[in-house]
């Protein structure tokens, strides 16, 4: 089915008053509320049952419409003390989120999540050189279910920190820092109610699948010259009881929400230099690597390797870009294994695109650009697409390429 009518709406209140004494810096406080209502249907957009998905069990010969809706309301607090060498931020949150569907002209409520939380974090400036910083957090989450009579409902309390040491060089403009936290994620709305099964086969994954625990280790340096700007940064991480998706693989409607254990690890490097007074380059470089340890396999939905390598100048009130990105192939696959929103069913072939765009100051408020995305026209898909989500609408086992040589024009004011 097609998304075929949204309607959003949202209202904030911001409160902040800084400079208040020599103790209590800053106090801030805000509040929102935010209403989501869509419909979605497979009629408005398309003939029904004229896309038939074969193997996977989803042709849908007569006219189907489906309208959900979620209302979130929230609010936060913060205070900023300062003495001295540290500066210390303590703060509460809430939320509290509906979802429901209507049904027979009737709204009925499947799940309602609440969450209330402390956190503080702690900045210690110990010399010149060398800064400390502790944060921790402690979460209640809750989730009603009332999809079934007996209305269950489960709560959890989710600790979280991390410290984090930061050394800059005296004699260069170079920063050192590494750091180690520790997170406890509770699953989403669609991990609690969409799998068919839940881990171990079992009918239930709102009754038995756990919360994900992630230990990861930090390190990384920044440095900022006259002219060159370079940073690298790394991570090591350990999970206990990712949630993964497995999928049928004759359908793929049919799936089943696991806990298993995971290693992740990747990194990401950069630089920019400054040519000359209207010339800057820039090149950065990430790579990612995941692997399920509780069966030696590659953990899914990985992003393949990526580089980008770019060119931009500036001169009176003009300016321009250029940007070449360059992914490779991605062959560590979990087949039939990914998240709600996607799994891994192939490889996928590396690619290369250039971009461009020019842009003219006409005054201090107007600014007019425009440019060429995929420039060369080059047919190609990401790895991470929805081509493996079964809601997508197309076939799960299909890649679903992106758009093509695309011009583009925009206009900015600033008032």
């Amino acid at each position: 089915m097609d998304g075929s009518q949204f309607k959003r709406e949202s209202l904030g209140l911001r409160f902040e008053k800084s400079n208040i004494g020599p103790l209590l810096d800053k106090f801030e406080a805000s509040a929102y509320y935010k209403y989501a209502d869509h419909v979605m249907d497979n009629f408005s957009l398309r003939t029904p049952g004229s896309m038939s998905m074969g193997s996977m069990g989803m042709s849908m010969p007569m006219a189907m419409a489906m309208r959900l809706d979620r209302r979130t309301v929230g609010c936060r607090m913060m205070t900023t003390w300062l003495w001295q060498d540290y500066q210390l931020q303590t703060g509460v949150d809430t939320q509290l989120n509906t979802h429901r569907s209507l049904d027979n002209g009737r709204w009925d409520k499947d799940a309602r999540f609440h969450n209330y939380g402390l956190f503080g974090e702690l900045t210690w400036k110990a010399s010149a050189q060398n800064k400390v910083i502790a944060s921790t957090r402690l979460d209640r989450a809750q989730v009603d279910n009332f999809t079934t009579a007996e209305q269950p409902s489960r709560s959890a309390t989710l600790p979280a920190g991390f410290l984090r040491v930061e050394h800059s060089v005296a004699s260069l403009p170079l920063m050192v820092y590494a750091g180690v936290g520790y997170t406890t994620r509770f699953p989403d709305y669609w991990e609690l109610f969409s799998p068919t099964h839940g881990p171990g086969g079992s009918a239930s994954a709102f009754d038995n699948l756990k919360m994900e625990k992630t230990t990861q280790l930090d390190i990384g340096a920044q440095y900022k010259g006259e002219r060159l700007t370079s940073w690298v940064s790394a991570y090591v991480g350990r999970v206990n009881d990712f949630i993964l998706f497995r999928y049928d693989a004759n359908n793929a409607r049919i799936s089943q929400a696991d806990n298993v254990n995971a290693l992740t690890l990747g990194g990401e490097t950069g630089l920019s230099y400054q040519l000359t007074d209207h010339w800057k380059t820039d090149a950065s470089l990430a790579y990612s690597w995941a692997e399920n340890r509780s069966n030696g396999r590659p953990l899914p939905q990985i992003p393949p390797m990526e580089t980008r390598l770019g060119l931009s100048w500036e001169s009176g009130n003009w300016s321009s870009g250029d940007l070449l990105r360059l992914v490779s192939s991605q062959n560590r696959l979990a087949v039939n294994e990914g998240n709600v929103v996607g799994k891994d069913f192939g490889s996928s072939s590396g690619f290369a695109i250039f971009s461009a765009n020019l842009a003219y100051k006409v005054t201090e408020q107007v600014k007019v650009s425009a440019g060429v995305d995929n420039l060369f026209n080059t047919a190609y898909s990401e790895h991470l697409n929805l081509a493996g989500n079964s809601s997508f609408g197309y076939s799960a086992n299909t890649t679903v390429n992106e758009p093509g040589r695309t011009f583009w024009g925009k206009i900015n004011v600033t008032f």
